[in-house]
């Protein structure tokens, strides 16, 4: 009888807990979904950066938040009630996410697609390099062969 009173009381403070959840009202000063995916996209890049070359940013003197606000001409208010909002509406939230996820996997193809040729082209160069280095060894050795034949001294005498 207990445990019927107790599960009772929980349900209703769950029903009453989650009856009234207020959803942020749209900011004034609302970035648009576009704008957002390019402000989330460079934070992403940012992000990034950071783990790699913090000292070399911190050296450049360079704030990636204040970049990218001065960027997109948007203040961090703007920016935070924004992703309050979006946030909240979870689809639309994610929509912004999968965008920007494409866009960095397309960046990510591109870089790779790039190394790929540059390491192509070093690995051509070092075959031609190679190559001449042993047509060079070959020729010298050749040379070194046609001497050896040629010298009067270790010819036979009476030929």
């Amino acid at each position: 009888m207990r445990l019927k009173g107790f599960l009772i009381v929980l349900i209703l403070f769950v029903f009453v807990g989650c009856n009234e959840i207020q959803r942020p009202k749209k900011p004034d000063n609302f970035i648009k979904e576009d704008l957002m995916v390019d402000v989330l996209y460079d934070i992403s890049l940012m992000r990034t950066l950071r783990t790699y070359n913090m000292n070399e940013m911190r050296s450049l003197g360079i704030v990636p938040d204040s970049l990218i606000y001065k960027k997109y001409n948007i203040d961090s208010l703007q920016f935070a009630e924004s992703i309050n909002y979006y946030s909240v509406n979870f689809n639309d939230y994610a929509a912004l996410w999968e965008e920007v996820n494409k866009r960095l996997i397309a960046q990510r193809d591109k870089l790779q697609f790039n190394q790929n040729d540059e390491d192509s082209i070093r690995n051509a160069a070092e075959k031609i390099k190679r190559d001449s280095i042993n047509r060079q060894a070959n020729s010298k050795d050749s040379l070194l062969m046609l001497e050896e034949t040629q010298d009067s001294i270790l010819a036979p005498i009476g030929n």
